[in-house]
C-alpha cells in the first residue's frame, strides 16, 4: 500500500497556502475598505470645517458692517442741514458695504442667516430714508422717527448674531 502520509502532507500544504492566501486577500480588501472610509470621513470633516470657517468669516464681516451702520448714526440727532447731508452720504457708503456683506451671507447660507441678514439690510435702507427725511426737514417728528428706526435696526443685530451662532454650531 502506498504511503498516504505524503498525499496528506501535500493536501495539508495546499489547504494551508490557499487559506493563508484567502485570509491575506480578505484582510487586504478589508484594510482597503477601512482606509477608504477613513479618507472619506477625513474629507467630510475637512469640508465641514472649511464651510464653518467661511461662514464664520462672512458672519463676522456682516456683524462688523452692521455695527458700523449703527455706530455711524448714533450721534446724528441735532445736526445742521449740511451735517445731515454728510451723515447721509456716509450712511449710504456703509449701507453699500453692508449690502456686499449680506450678498456673501446669501451665498453661504443657511436660509435662517440669510433672512436675518436681509432684515438688517432692509432696515438699513429704511434708516437711510428716515435720515434723508430728517436732512430735508429736521423737524421733531422726523428726528423722532429716525431715532425709532435706529433703535429697531439695533435690535435686529442680536437676532442675526444668534442665528449665525446656531448655524456655526450646526456645521
Amino acid at each position: 500500500m502506498p504511503d498516504n502520509s505524503l498525499i496528506v502532507a501535500a493536501l495539508t500544504s495546499v489547504t494551508a497556502i490557499t487559506a493563508s492566501s484567502l485570509a491575506s486577500w480578505l484582510t487586504s480588501r478589508g484594510n482597503a475598505h477601512a482606509a477608504r472610509i477613513q479618507v472619506n470621513d477625513a474629507s467630510a470633516a475637512q469640508r465641514r470645517e472649511g464651510i464653518r470657517q467661511t461662514r464664520r468669516a462672512a458672519y463676522l464681516d456682516l456683524i462688523d458692517h452692521a455695527q458700523a451702520v449703527a455706530d455711524g448714526l448714533r450721534g446724528v440727532n441735532g445736526l445742521s442741514t449740511t451735517e445731515y447731508e454728510a451723515a447721509l452720504a456716509a450712511h449710504r457708503d456703509r449701507h453699500q458695504r453692508l449690502r456686499r456683506a449680506v450678498t456673501l451671507i446669501d451665498l453661504e447660507g443657511p436660509p435662517a442667516a440669510q433672512v436675518a441678514a436681509s432684515n438688517l439690510l432692509i432696515m438699513s435702507g429704511t434708516l437711510g430714508t428716515a435720515l434723508a427725511a430728517t436732512a430735508e426737514n429736521a423737524s421733531r417728528e422726523n428726528r423722532r422717527e429716525f431715532q425709532e428706526t435706529l433703535r429697531s435696526y439695533i435690535r435686529l443685530i442680536r437676532p442675526f448674531v444668534d442665528t449665525a451662532a446656531a448655524a456655526l454650531d450646526e456645521t
